[in-house]
């Protein structure tokens, strides 16, 4: 009787287990086990990323100095402040230009009190000019011009003692944002052969990148190529920008010869961007849409052969291959696949 009741236990349990494995749902014929890949359609993108610096455009940080020698008197801006074009940045101590406009003011004046008396002479000589002599007349004529060329000359120098005068007013040669101030009030400069640096402005709207691409992508890339950048203080943010320029002369870097791209940036007023902050620019080197790739790994070479696992009704077989475009993930096939076939991720036959 025991051993009857442990042969029903086991037969009702076998029983059990193969109605649970007849009604579970069969896997699908097509559908690639782990250690299976299906060759499907995708974008290939081949792109090379270069380290690049933040730089202003040309024209866009101008070093502003002083044409004069003198004190400066007043210093009106500090780095970081935003300045227009015309707005005052500083005031050299200018008593001495204004004594001396004021002395080639009076200069002008004696002049034409001397011009206006000669001309006086000239018309009663004039009216004199039957009963004097010719010699006093031309003696008249003569006086006159010297003193209108006396007067030309005195204006000439007031002229040029009120541009100086004007230089000890420095402003802003173009907008921007004060990057640096090198001189400071109290400061005595001296504009002998150049023109000492007061402040730096720069155009912070005006920037650009330039990034070292290495010697063997630069022959891919070309002015106007979009690409697509990082900047390192901004993690998390994508730009876009174009190439502007290709410099032809190589810098080595590290023992690698790289050419400078510079590359023009779109948008950047977004972001606080400033000069010499890195930057990662991602070229786009080639581009193929909407093709049959498969994984890298599924492809392999042998004996100058290219050639691919495929999975058949009837087992396994190796198919040769024609590839296009490669990247480090996904490889384009050209021809001898087709789309949805079941490869070994191996590429080797299982």
């Amino acid at each position: 009787m025991y051993r009857a009741l442990i042969a029903a236990i086991v037969i009702a349990t076998a029983a059990a287990l193969y109605l649970r494995a007849s009604s579970a749902p069969s896997p699908a014929v097509d559908a690639p086990v782990a250690s299976e890949v299906r060759a499907e359609r995708r974008t290939l993108t081949v792109s090379t990323v270069a380290i690049g610096t933040v730089k202003p455009k040309v024209g866009a940080e101008v070093k502003v100095g002083s044409r004069l020698s003198g004190v400066v008197k007043e210093l009106a801006v500090n780095v970081g402040d935003v300045v227009r074009r015309g707005d005052l940045l500083a005031l050299l101590d200018d008593a001495e230009w204004q004594v001396r406009v004021e002395a080639l003011q009076a200069e002008r004046d004696q002049a034409e009190a001397e011009l206006a008396y000669a001309q006086a002479q000239l018309e009663r000589a004039d009216a004199l000019n039957d009963t004097i002599a010719s010699s006093e007349l031309e003696s008249a004529q003569r006086n006159v011009r010297v003193r209108r060329a006396a007067l030309a000359q005195v204006a000439a120098r007031l002229a040029e003692a009120r541009i100086q005068l004007g230089y000890t007013r420095i402003t802003a040669p173009v907008s921007g944002t004060i990057a640096s101030v090198s001189t400071y009030e109290g400061e005595t400069v001296a504009a002998s052969l150049a023109a000492p640096t007061f402040v730096t402005i720069v155009d912070l709207a005006r920037l650009e990148v330039h990034a070292f691409v290495d010697e063997t992508d630069v022959g891919r890339v070309h002015v106007g190529q979009p690409v697509t950048l990082r900047i390192d203080a901004f993690p998390g943010h994508e730009l876009t920008g174009a190439v502007d320029a290709i410099r032809p002369k190589a810098e080595l870097v590290n023992n690698v010869v790289n050419y400078v791209a510079v590359v023009d940036i779109a948008g950047a007023h977004e972001l606080s961007i400033r000069p010499e902050m890195t930057a990662r620019v991602d070229f786009a080197l080639d581009r193929r849409a909407d093709v049959l790739t498969v994984p890298r790994g599924a492809v392999r070479r042998e004996n100058g052969e290219t050639f691919v696992a495929v999975r058949t009704a009837d087992g396994w077989r190796k198919a040769p291959v024609q590839i296009g475009l490669t990247t480090p993930q996904h490889v384009e096939i050209v021809a001898g696949l087709e789309e949805g076939a079941i490869l070994s991720q191996s590429g080797e036959l299982p």
